[in-house]
């Protein structure tokens, strides 16, 4: 996909969009299958380390409220522009013989990065896992390389640069964690209950891994619940791997978010902090656990950007499909879901005046998947807001379709009304607060 500042540099040096990608022989090993099922681990890997943050922040966000603190209600890390709270996860294996590396800031790259998103109104929540070897542009060395790299040259911070400008959304905080941390936190919390499906044996010399699970339901330990995670070889391929990790996460979310847990959470604080490396506040923490224990986790939306592996001169990378990747950003990071945005029927009317208004928006939220059923004039050209009114029984997609102008930039607000006609379901009147772009 093709960011921000990658246009600036292609208007600047035209010949940088020419680079062919070449394909190896068919005699060289295809490592798309295995990659696949690496990206899949990294995913649950990341999400099993933020579930704990989150444990973590609930726990501060808890004690924090029993001492007479007064609870967040502010907005510590959403912009005044969208509802969404973005939160990029970095994993990095790190650790040597258990020790961390907290005070590494850069010369290792990151094996996982994954853009959590909450939205802090309807409390979705949507995951969006990068490969490490997707193609993009790293801003302090002024070239294409695999996005793990940023780390390397530039922290966490060039990571969040680099993919802010590469997935054109806003990252608002980060929060980096040693895979030497997964094993332990899994050990605090005794563990997590698994019924290990057949077959799990699996040996890669050239990545140390060696797994031999026995079968069956047992507790899978820190050690074992890693092997877990990262097996690939399933008999049905993509659809078992899957499942098993959707099944690892369901049973570890239960486990995380359950009050027994919160007993726990200081041993597993004391042993997670030399792993962690965050610019989060104590008050960000406590708004992101006030939002966390309202979530949909069994709801969770979750995706791989969309991509294949390909080769650019001689290196091999995730090349990304910039089409459907559009499609993914906005549903899993915006919030925008343009199958069900279909079902909805909208009108719009021009009440400020302005030529070409209606249409302009119109297109917009056609965009974004709406059936814009209707185009015109309102009863008059006085309106001083642009106004969203729906019937009470259609406040669900009047919120969705606030959301799509709200990310488009325009300023809006919704009302209940019984006065809509019933061939629609949301009315878009708009005001003179409109300002028609350049």
């Amino acid at each position: 996909m093709r960011s921000r500042r990658r246009k600036r540099d292609a208007e600047l040096n035209p010949d940088l969009d020419e680079t062919r990608i070449y394909k190896k022989p068919a005699t060289t090993p295809k490592p798309a299958k295995r990659k696949w099922g690496r990206f899949v681990g990294m995913v649950v890997l990341g999400v099993v380390l933020f579930l704990v943050g989150m444990g973590v922040g609930m726990y501060t966000y808890l004690m924090g409220y029993s001492r007479g603190y007064p609870r967040t209600s502010e907005l510590p890390l959403v912009s005044e522009s969208t509802s969404r709270m973005n939160i990029l996860v970095v994993g990095i294996d790190g650790g040597v013989n258990g020790q961390s590396l907290t005070s590494l800031k850069t010369g290792t790259r990151s094996d996982v990065m994954l853009l959590v998103s909450i939205d802090t109104e309807t409390k979705d929540v949507g995951v969006l896992s990068i490969p490490r070897d997707t193609r993009v542009f790293i801003p302090k060395v002024n070239d294409l390389e695999k996005a793990g790299h940023a780390h390397a040259y530039g922290g966490p911070e060039l990571v969040v640069q680099t993919l802010e400008d590469f997935l054109d959304v806003e990252i608002h905080r980060y929060v980096r964690i040693d895979f030497e941390g997964f094993k332990k936190v899994i050990d605090i919390l005794g563990g997590v209950d698994i019924d290990v499906p057949p077959g799990m044996d699996y040996e890669d010399p050239d990545q140390d891994l060696y797994i031999h699970l026995k079968p069956g339901p047992q507790t899978l330990y820190g050690e074992d619940a890693l092997k877990f995670v990262r097996f690939r070889e399933y008999v049905d391929g993509d659809i078992g791997r899957i499942r098993a990790q959707q099944q690892f996460l369901n049973a570890l979310a239960d486990k995380v978010l359950r009050i027994s847990t919160v007993t726990k959470l200081p041993s597993m604080i004391s042993e997670m902090l030399p792993y962690v490396l965050t610019d989060m506040s104590n008050e960000d923490m406590m708004y992101l656990a006030s939002v966390g224990l309202g979530a949909k986790l069994d709801e969770v939306k979750w995706a791989i950007l969309p991509g294949g592996a390909g080769y650019i001169g001689d290196v091999s990378y995730w090349l990304v499909d910039s089409e459907k990747a559009a499609q993914v950003i906005d549903e899993i990071i915006r919030g925008i879901d343009r199958e069900r945005n279909s079902e909805v029927r909208v009108a719009v009317q021009n009440g400020c005046g302005v030529p070409g208004a209606a249409d302009y928006i119109a297109s917009i939220l056609r965009s974004y998947g709406f059936n814009v059923v209707s185009v015109g004039n309102a009863d008059n050209f006085d309106y001083d807001e642009t106004k969203v009114l729906a019937p009470k029984a259609k406040q669900d997609v009047q919120t969705e379709l606030l959301k799509s102008m709200r990310v488009a930039g325009i300023e809006s607000k919704g009302y209940t009304s019984d006065q809509v006609p019933e061939e629609y379901d949301v009315l878009v009147i708009i005001g003179k607060d409109f300002r028609m772009p350049r």
